[in-house]
């Protein structure tokens, strides 16, 4: 296409624009404006146009990161649990089991229960949660503990000496002068069926048990 057909199809189309007939100086000015006007629309409503895009991109990533993170978060925290397991077992530590583990999977884990572990100590169905300690005791720590036991029994029943008629066993009731099987027994329903004594004279309450008898126990029992 050359010169002179360019400048007939300009002249067409500025004819059917009614621009064809202005002045020169006119039309220059016009189209100058006109092409003024289009840059200006450009430079002011173009960046922040491209800016909007870009936040709500950048904003829509950020939500959609945020979203996948919390979920793998959940998805990790619901499918298991750390617990700590300590004591008569092979390899003590720190250890990860899914959510429902028991205390048998923590020791499963952990090796298994060492050679010197009191067995029938945990209760291997127990399920356990997250943070959870589990402790095996020894053989030796197990029946520490029941002697212990034993021993505090003991100390509950006893007061300087003397024999708790509230607290005390048949067996230890009967290590009284005159006390046997039987009427051990009966102190003992009294106090199921009364209540605690009030006083070591209640005791004479007891049927087997006279003035005379409870003048010789007096002195070695108490509440």
């Amino acid at each position: 296409m050359d010169v002179e057909e360019l400048s007939l199809k300009a002249h067409s189309l500025l004819r059917r624009a009614g621009l064809a007939e202005l002045p020169r100086p006119i039309l220059v000015g016009t189209i100058v404006i006109a092409l003024a006007l289009v840059l200006f629309a450009l430079w002011h409503f173009w960046p922040k146009a491209n800016a909007d895009f870009i936040a709500a991109a950048t904003s829509t990533s950020q939500e959609s990161s945020t979203v996948a993170s919390s979920s793998a978060t959940e998805t990790q925290s619901a499918g298991e649990i750390v617990v700590d397991i300590e004591g008569a077992v092979n390899a003590p530590g720190l250890y990860s089991l899914a959510a429902d583990a028991r205390v048998g999977d923590a020791i499963q884990a952990a090796g298994g229960l060492a050679a010197h572990a009191q067995p029938g100590a945990a209760n291997l169905a127990q399920k356990l949660s997250d943070g959870e300690q589990v402790v095996i005791p020894t053989i030796e720590e197990a029946q520490g503990a029941l002697q212990a036991g034993a021993d505090d029994a003991g100390a509950s029943s006893r007061k300087d000496g003397k024999i708790s008629i509230n607290t005390a066993s048949a067996e230890e009731l009967q290590e009284l002068s005159g006390v046997g099987p039987a009427l051990s027994e009966r102190i003992i329903d009294y106090r199921e069926s009364k209540g605690r004594f009030s006083s070591i004279e209640d005791l004479q309450n007891v049927s087997g048990i006279g003035e005379t008898r409870f003048e010789n126990l007096k002195d070695k029992i108490c509440l």
